[in-house]
């Protein structure tokens, strides 16, 4: 009769899993969804066994130009290949479906990113283009309120693409006199 892990031991080996089984080393955000979506884990497991993970040196953050991610280190691989199997089989098979279903997403999402940050008088939107962890465009722009930059962020998601092309074409057209 083969033995499943519960409670916190089996949050732990998820987001180790998980860390382990993305294409790309996943972001905070990226591992919450895909834990809380495909597992039984709530928002506070999520934090305390990450919490762990990172205080027993079996994740560790590390920084992209887009934010910080989670990667698994070699003892957190160890711990994973020895306990991976007391999580069941049709928990693991869902998250790789889900991970497999999303991996277009999570390429997105660390591709094209912004932040916001507070000015003494307004705010400061930063949008960035990342590619194999470095940045290959950015601008910022500063806007008077906080609403209007979260406006324009939203707006980043969506064009992206023809800013850089506009940009990159203006650019590098040749004058002619």
């Amino acid at each position: 009769m083969p033995y499943f892990t519960h409670g916190e031991t089996k949050n732990k080996l998820i987001l180790l899993y998980v860390s382990d089984r993305a294409d790309a080393i996943p972001t905070r955000e990226q591992l919450y969804r895909t834990a809380i979506m495909n597992s039984e884990m709530s928002y506070f497991d999520f934090e305390e066994a990450l919490a762990e993970l990172l205080e027993d040196g079996m994740l560790a953050e590390v920084p992209k130009p887009f934010g910080t991610c989670l990667g698994v280190t070699d003892l957190g691989r160890e711990a994973l290949s020895m306990f991976e199997k007391t999580v069941p089989q049709d928990e693991r098979n869902r998250l790789d479906e889900y991970l497999s279903l999303h991996r277009g997403v999570f390429t997105r999402e660390t591709q094209v990113s912004s932040r916001i940050e507070k000015t003494g008088d307004g705010f400061v939107l930063h949008l960035l283009l990342n590619e194999r962890d470095r940045v290959v465009f950015s601008v910022s722009i500063d806007v008077a309120s906080e609403e209007q930059a979260l406006r324009m962020r939203s707006r980043w998601e969506d064009v992206n693409e023809s800013v850089y092309n506009y940009i990159w074409d203006i650019l590098s057209e040749k004058q002619t006199h």
